[in-house]
């Protein structure tokens, strides 16, 4: 069976995009996954909010190739919602990943903007506070 990945924009606030990423994440779909997320950064998009919690993960691709899935750019900064482990990722090694364990933490983020300086010295991404709005997709809507 051949592996696929679709992406879909669930929400779109000022310079925040909120993507969800379903199917299996194989060598051959490497490509793809990586042409949507230059696709948002081409856009304009600065943070980019990527859900990927139902991804399942083939195991097959180093984790090189996962860093190389996200476009370069000092002014991006993706937010992973729901696989750190599942990506094999470390927070710290790009510092323009940053990871939520669930939605929710995700959500106060784009909700409220991100929080105050690290205790570990870090800066936390940069975005911008935005107002809360209902917002629609074609996948119900998220408030």
């Amino acid at each position: 069976m051949r592996a696929t990945v679709r992406v879909r924009v669930l929400a779109t606030d000022g310079p925040q995009v909120w993507i969800a990423v379903s199917g299996r994440l194989a060598r051959s779909t490497l490509p793809a996954l990586a042409q949507a997320l230059r696709e948002r950064a081409g856009e304009g998009f600065t943070a980019i909010f990527v859900d990927i919690s139902t991804l399942a993960d083939d195991r097959d691709v180093p984790a090189d190739a996962l860093r190389e899935l996200f476009p370069g750019g000092a002014r991006l900064t993706f937010h992973l919602i729901g696989a750190a482990d599942g990506l094999r990722l470390q927070p710290g090694h790009d510092r323009r990943l940053v990871f939520h364990p669930d939605p929710s933490s995700a959500w106060t983020v784009w909700v409220c903007g991100p929080p105050p300086r690290g205790a570990r010295g870090r800066r936390a991404a940069r975005t911008p506070a935005v107002r809360t709005r209902s917002r629609r997709s074609s996948l119900g809507s998220v408030t």
